[in-house]
């Protein structure tokens, strides 16, 4: 560390005694409490943070322009305000350029500062964190209140919005290297035996004569070593979770990638699944591999709702005795005397679907294995809390964002956030290039054209028509066309 940012240093003494004069005024006024004075010293020190913050950027910029790579001038300065966590910093930077003409910031350059970035990296993570639990608004307005810079609700969604595309990319790569090029991703630890547990929960669309539905599901996953006493409830060991807006195939390979940066997959010898019954979650196995032995378990939650739900108040009594039955095992009974009571009026309408999917699911209802059967609460208080509150609702892609979000952040895995490199256009991209290419192309004498064609062009490509017949024989035979 270097010595002049020790707490012990001289320039640290000076600052707390400058400090310590500045806050005594404030202090000492009679008639004003511990309240008042703790606020306005905390936002005479964000003040003070401000102007030392932008007076160090514009040093350090100051540094970095002092010593230039070779064929890189100063071109001119400009102002710049970045919104932080302690209030608009305002400063001015220097923009150069290289021998090609493109434009470098040196102090953007060394500091990582996105293209066209507008709120600094703290703010931009205070702001995710915050719009992961609450609305954008309020995100906006706990920065605000913090001491922060005042921000709109459209910069915080424009903020989760971002990183959720990074998330998006993450998870597909992880996917393919998994799938495609059979790289087993780095784990943080070894378990043989995980319990898996999937189910959707739907949440409530913006108007869009695009998409024509209200309501999308969201897909979600949670993988755990198991489940540990915690007072009067069960808390789950190493838990990883994944969510997203996409297909199912998507969304399987997504989440087995992200099990493996928690759980070693060559390490996993039998996975326990918990599901809803729906064919899409039981299939979940195909996509682990070959090796690891699973077994399928129907939430019970499940079992027991759609019986309860096919009586009346009155008749719960019977809706029980009938859930004693599928409990001890005699699913074909419990199913055929839920489709006599329908016939007999004792059972609600449309009674026989819950009999239906009992025999469906024969198999997986009620069978040996951990405990499990915790998905509902956990889409409730994880993604129904935050994305199914009234009156909220949601466009396909901010459903998504979120998702990744809050699955991220309750697993303890990395949150992306932008980069310099990752914030470049397209089109500056294209730009930087057309003039690197008009560069080099007047330093040597061939051309370098800038658009090379599709490859056929190059070819020497000349018509026999005409010719004798010995010279399109022997064409034919050349080229392939006539066999010998």
């Amino acid at each position: 560390m270097n010595q002049h940012c020790t707490p012990n240093s001289a320039a640290h003494k000076d600052a707390v005694a400058y400090l310590c004069d500045i806050f005594t005024q404030i202090v000492r006024v009679d008639g004003r409490d511990l309240l008042e004075s703790e606020s306005l010293c905390l936002k005479e020190g964000h003040k003070l943070l401000a102007q030392a913050f932008a007076r160090a950027l514009e040093r350090f910029d100051q540094e970095l322009c002092c010593n230039l790579s070779e064929g890189v001038r100063v071109h001119d300065r400009r102002d710049r305000t970045l919104a932080t966590m302690f209030g608009d910093v305002s400063f001015k930077w220097h923009r150069c350029r290289d021998v090609c003409g493109n434009t470098i910031i040196p102090l953007a350059d060394a500091l990582d500062i996105p293209w066209g970035a507008r709120v600094s990296p703290a703010a931009r993570s205070f702001l995710v964190n915050a719009g992961a639990e609450v609305s954008f608004l309020k995100s906006a307005d706990l920065l605000e209140q913090a001491g922060g810079s005042r921000v709109s609700a459209t910069c915080v969604m424009g903020a989760v919005h971002k990183v959720g595309e990074l998330c998006v990319k993450e998870d597909a790569i992880a996917a393919r290297q998994l799938y495609v090029d059979g790289v087993v991703p780095k784990a943080e630890s070894e378990q043989e035996d995980v319990c898996i547990e999937a189910d959707g929960i739907w949440i409530r669309l913006q108007a869009n004569d695009k998409t024509k539905s209200s309501r999308v599901e969201i897909k979600a996953l949670v993988s755990y070593a198991g489940k540990q006493a915690c007072g009067s409830k069960s808390k789950r060991i190493k838990p990883v979770r994944h969510g997203c807006v996409e297909p199912p195939e998507v969304f399987w390979k997504q989440s087995v990638a992200a099990i493996g940066e928690k759980f070693d997959l060559a390490k996993i010898k039998t996975v326990h699944f918990g599901c809803d019954g729906e064919s899409f979650y039981k299939d979940g196995a195909k996509y682990l591999p070959v090796s690891v032995k699973s077994d399928t378990h129907l939430d019970p939650f499940h079992v027991n709702r759609a019986i309860l739900s096919c009586f009346p108040k009155d008749k719960q009594e019977l809706a029980h005795n009938i859930l004693g039955a599928v409990i001890d095992g005699d699913i074909n009974s419990a199913a055929a005397l839920i489709e006599f009571s329908e016939q007999a009026g004792i059972a609600k309408k449309n009674s026989t679907r819950v009999a239906t999917y009992l025999r469906n699911n024969e198999e997986i209802i009620y069978t040996e294995g951990p405990s499990l059967g915790t998905m509902e609460s956990e889409q409730q208080h994880l993604y129904g809390s935050r994305m199914d509150s009234v009156p909220c609702a949601w466009s396909i892609m901010g459903a998504d964002s979120m998702t990744r979000l809050r699955s991220r952040k309750y697993s303890g895995r990395q949150i992306p956030h932008p980069t310099r490199i990752h914030s470049i256009t397209s089109r500056r991209k294209h730009r930087t290039e057309k003039r690197e290419i008009a560069y080099y192309s007047t330093k040597i004498d061939t051309h370098i054209p800038y658009t090379t064609g599709k490859g056929f062009e190059a070819e020497h490509v000349a018509s026999l028509a005409g010719l004798s017949a010995e010279v399109r024989y022997a064409g034919g035979v050349d080229f392939g066309m006539i066999a010998i």
